[in-house]
């Protein structure tokens, strides 16, 4: 029994190791993609603030994507500077809002990538510093 035991061991180990092996060659270990210069926008004026400078960066699960998001960062950052135009300085002060914000700046991405590449990239999108000045 002990020998059988041992045997199945030594035959499913490396089996398993050649999985391992294969899914981290795909590149099927999520990672983050820093979204840099920071992006800083005009807001609407009036409302005490004229600035908004938002850092970010964007979860994927795969090297493959993170190479995605590296080639269509063009699109990323117009996608980003036009989601975050023009808002009311006074009302993206809350936490409410900033949430709304990055929710809103996460599905344009998502959206402008999946017709650029057909494929679901990002996973989530994380807002790293936020001023408004």
């Amino acid at each position: 029994m002990k020998r059988w035991l041992l045997l199945l061991s030594l035959l499913l180990v490396p089996t398993l190791l050649m999985a391992a092996d294969e899914e981290q060659a795909k590149g099927g270990e999520p990672q983050y993609v820093n979204l840099s210069p920071a992006f800083v926008v005009n807001v609407k004026r009036g409302t005490g603030a004229r600035f908004l400078q938002v850092k970010a960066d964007v979860l994927v699960n795969s090297k493959e994507d993170a190479k995605l998001v590296e080639l269509h960062m063009p699109l990323i950052r117009h996608t980003m500077i036009m989601t975050l135009s023009d808002r009311d300085g006074r009302r993206i002060r809350t936490i409410q809002m900033r949430e709304q914000l990055r929710s809103e700046a996460e599905e344009a991405i998502r959206k402008a990538l999946k017709e650029a590449t057909g494929k679901e990239v990002i996973q989530g999108l994380f807002f790293t510093d936020f001023v408004v000045q």
